[in-house]
């Protein structure tokens, strides 16, 4: 046999060809040449098998996939452990790996979405009730066969319950975009929820076409696992069922004891959702349905109406059912008419609406939250649009132009800061970078927050849509300005507010001190100028103890 042929074989085993590389293998297309059957074989690099550790979760994921026979987890046909070789055989599926279906489809549909939900949840429950927990959920770790069957694989670092725990307490393992808090951490146990919190991550990738944290960085992603809240599913997605909105929220929720029980209870879920669509759909069927039923019904009841009564000869006719009555009462209908129909003269509207818009100094406010004139001022709404539409060049047309710039100012400030407290998208270019400068100026960072609120002017184009926040931009600027000091120092002062966040730490405040160091991080991450200053808030956010226990010695 030649040397080539010799490199082209494992074991008993024939190599066609190279069908993925893994963290701690290659997976090939493999012929067992005593049988011909074809399967696909994993084998440890040659490099690899000299390392203990690594040798031995090669041999612990052989262990688990014999305990793991179910129809929805790649089927083992066994393997071989030396000190020289490294390998296992497991089917081999051709339908490919769901990341490569996703990328193919950019999204699911949420009945596609389910029906694979439903398999995944049933292979966890498996694996779970066996004491397995996956640790990797993830699309490449998913493959199809051709009747549409999800099979779970990639074992590599699940962590058998039963066996002794290779992974360092609160070493990082894992693939990052579908990372549980407590994977990046350590300060919770790995659980069956670990695989849960995946499960929501892969299930919001599913329905949206992205996952649920992105960040050009490994730390900031990591961060965001930890700290932010994922945005919802419907915002990239508005065909999601609400009931499989909420159930992927609770999947990703930081605290594994807010996620459900276990996958078994999800699998409930799952079935639920599926009924009460289903219920939903039957019922606005049936709405439909009496709707056309009833409009049928009056038209035929219209059409039965009894004709008008034939009048007999010297027969008397009262006076409300004569001619000419009838056309006295149109004529008069008409007079009416016409008086509530005439346009009311500008003075008077203006009058009103000057009464109604009355307030002292509008452009000292600080809080738009709170001004209890704004009910009333939306009673004259409608009579400002009729001047500036009847009467734009007009005197009075200035005057409500600026009424005008006053109601939807106050508004798009509530409205945005209601956006960020339940963590909303803003709605436009505008809104978002009015929002950012906001940030800064409630951070305390007012220089930050008046450059941005000046770019606002020059880099977002003068809309209808947009002309309430450029006016927010130049009222919340001119207030800055007029009062206290404006940093010259950026970076001092951000180093200052990391230190104050430290001392409340310390002092007992951790709640102020964490908001503060998220702050530092959201805001500044950007700027390679505070990148030392971001790491260290950083740090902190994830173990603040630890940290500052750390810098604190010599």
């Amino acid at each position: 046999m030649s040397a080539e042929s010799e490199k082209r074989k494992i074991g008993p085993f024939q190599i066609e060809d190279k069908l993925g590389v893994g963290g701690m293998g290659i997976v090939y297309r493999a012929t067992y040449i005593k049988t011909g059957q074809v399967v696909a074989l994993k084998a440890l690099a040659p490099e690899l098998c000299a390392d203990p550790k690594v040798a031995k979760r090669f041999e612990r994921e052989m262990e688990i996939l014999k305990k793991l026979k179910h129809p929805n987890i790649i089927k083992y046909y066994g393997g071989v452990s030396t000190s020289a070789q490294q390998f296992y055989a497991m089917e081999l599926l051709s339908g490919g790996g769901l990341d490569v279906h996703l990328r193919k489809a950019g999204r699911f549909t949420w009945q596609q979405t389910i029906d694979y939900a439903l398999q995944i949840a049933k292979a966890l429950e498996y694996a779970h009730n066996a004491g397995i927990v996956h640790r990797d959920l993830k699309p490449a770790n998913l493959l199809l066969a051709k009747d549409g069957t999800l099979k779970l694989t990639d074992f590599g670092i699940a962590r058998d319950s039963e066996a002794t725990q290779l992974t360092q307490a609160g070493k990082t393992v894992g693939t990052l975009a579908y990372m549980a808090p407590e994977q990046i951490t350590g300060k919770s146990p790995i659980t069956r929820r670990t695989d849960l919190y995946a499960l929501g991550c892969l299930l919001f990738q599913m329905m949206t076409g992205r996952t649920p944290f992105e960040s050009a960085t490994q730390p900031e992603l990591l961060f965001k696992h930890i700290e932010e809240e994922p945005p919802s599913v419907r915002e990239f997605n508005p065909d999601c069922p609400r009931p499989l909105e909420s159930l992927i929220a609770e999947l990703m929720e930081k605290d594994p004891n807010d996620r459900p029980f276990d996958a078994l209870s999800v699998q409930v879920r799952l079935e639920e959702i599926i009924q009460k669509v289903a219920e939903q759909e039957e019922q606005s069927k049936t709405r439909a349905a009496d709707a056309a039923g009833a409009t049928v019904a009056d038209a035929t009841k219209a059409l039965k109406k009894k004709k008008k009564k034939k009048v007999e000869p010297g027969e008397f006719i009262p006076v409300y059912e004569r001619t000419w009555f009838y056309a006295s009462c149109l004529v008069a209908l008409i007079g009416v008419v016409i008086w509530f129909a005439w346009p009311e003269s500008l003075e008077s509207q203006h009058a009103r609406c000057q009464e109604a818009m009355k307030i002292q100094n509008f452009d000292a406010i600080t809080d738009f939250g709170d001004i209890p004139e704004y009910s009333d001022w939306l009673n004259h709404v409608d009579e400002i649009d009729s001047i500036l539409k009847d009467y734009p060049n007009t005197p009075q047309a200035v005057d409500a132009r600026r009424w005008k710039d006053m109601i939807e100012m106050v508004r798009e400030d509530r409205l945005s800061q209601n956006n960020v407290k339940f963590d909303r998208v803003p709605k436009s270019d505008a809104e978002r970078a009015y929002v950012n400068a906001r940030k800064y100026e409630k951070f305390g960072d007012s220089y930050t927050a008046i450059e941005k609120y000046e770019a606002m002017q020059t880099l977002i184009e003068s809309t209808e849509e947009s002309r309430p926040f450029l006016n927010l931009a130049r009222h919340r600027a001119e207030l800055i300005r007029k009062g206290a000091d404006n940093q010259a120092d950026r970076t001092a002062y951000v180093e200052a507010q990391l230190k104050k966040a430290d001392d409340e730490f310390l002092q007992g405040d951790k709640v102020q001190a964490r908001e503060k160091w998220q702050s530092i991080v959201k805001l500044y991450s950007d700027s390679p100028v505070f990148a030392s200053i971001v790491a260290r808030a950083k740090a902190r956010v994830i173990d603040a103890e630890g940290t500052l226990k750390a810098e604190a010695q010599p």
